[in-house]
């Protein structure tokens, strides 16, 4: 999310170098929702991995490898909005003596994995906005105009945008 906010204000930032006028991102929820949905990925990916990683003593790399194992054979990505299919479908594909310690892995990584993307978005969001004010214009002489309509996303992750961008507004 951190990047996909970055890469807005860059173009941004190209256009208005390219042409006169405002510049504007029609889209904003849903061009950043995207970006969302990997960061809660990769953070639950390591939730799990870091709470295998103590409950069985591995090495970071083994608990990682393990992690991505269970994962794979759930054959299902972890969704801001839908963590009770996930816990179903990675206790589902465990062996019997897994399946609590897998379910008490998926709560655990779950909320993890929430409270830091949604700290990322909000971080991504604040930089968004510090960015959009101080950014130049061609002439140099002021502020590029820029428009950001947001709150038609009505997924778990265009909220999450939506709500971090009018925290950090």
């Amino acid at each position: 999310i951190q990047s996909y906010a970055a890469l807005a204000c860059i173009a941004i930032q190209a256009n208005q170098n390219e042409m006169h006028g405002g510049q504007s991102i029609p889209n904003f929820d849903f061009a950043m929702a995207e970006g969302v949905r990997k960061t809660y990925r990769r953070e639950y990916e390591r939730s799990l991995a870091a709470y295998l990683q103590i409950c069985n003593e591995l090495e970071p790399e083994e608990a990682l490898a393990l992690a991505g194992k269970y994962l794979e054979k759930a054959e299902r990505e972890p969704r801001l909005e839908d963590t009770e299919a996930m816990r179903l479908a990675l206790v589902g594909t465990a062996e019997a003596g897994e399946r609590e310690l897998l379910g008490k892995a998926h709560a655990y990584a779950a909320k993890e994995a929430h409270k830091t993307t949604n700290r990322r978005t909000y971080q991504a969001m604040e930089a968004f906005i510090h960015n959009l004010n101080t950014m130049n214009s061609r002439a140099g002489a002021q502020v590029p105009f820029s428009s950001v309509n947001y709150g038609t996303d009505v997924s778990a992750e265009g909220r999450m945008v939506t709500a971090n961008l009018l925290d950090a507004t």
